[in-house]
């Protein structure tokens, strides 16, 4: 797997210290592009006076945010697969929850805090709980060994490729 699907790519299974350090690294490379991004934005277009300085940074924005997610997604999976657990289920989970969160919990919250500001500190106390709980539990290195057992050989019909040649 190349350096694009370290961070990008869902196949494979990843570490504690793979998640974090990849985690941290994917971390500043996003700042480092968004603020040299809206650096030159901010050095080009603005005194130029073409084109709309304020449209760039969103789209810069939802370009940024987009990315962490995704990366976040992916890390997330590779991690969740070496725990033992299957990403498809929880991935969609987490995704629904987090939408939620935006379209409807965040608003509210605002609105009426002494209401929804509960569920709102509710959602970010799951959030950390899942971002430890990646990082600190251990992966299938960790857990007890299993027994092996050993396979006989396979049959002349079961390993038709070897007797093509």
């Amino acid at each position: 797997m190349g350096a694009f699907g370290e961070f990008f790519g869902f196949d494979g299974r990843l570490d504690r210290l793979g998640f974090l350090w990849r985690s941290v690294a994917a971390a500043a490379a996003l700042i480092l592009l968004s603020v040299s991004g809206s650096q030159l934005l901010l050095a080009v277009v603005r005194p130029l006076g073409e084109g709309h300085y304020e449209l760039g940074t969103q789209a810069l924005t939802v370009a940024t945010v987009l990315t962490a997610l995704w990366v976040s997604a992916a890390l997330g999976s590779r991690r969740l697969r070496d725990i033992a657990l299957e990403p498809a289920h929880i991935v969609p989970l987490y995704a629904a929850l987090w939408v939620v969160n935006a379209v409807l919990l965040a608003p509210l919250s605002r609105q009426l805090p002494a209401s929804f500001g509960l569920a709102e500190v509710g959602w970010l106390v799951l959030q950390l709980a899942a971002a430890l709980g990646l990082l600190l539990w251990p992966g299938r290195e960790a857990a007890a060994p299993q027994a092996h057992f050993d396979r006989p050989e396979p049959t002349a019909y079961l390993n038709w490729r070897e007797g093509a040649r």
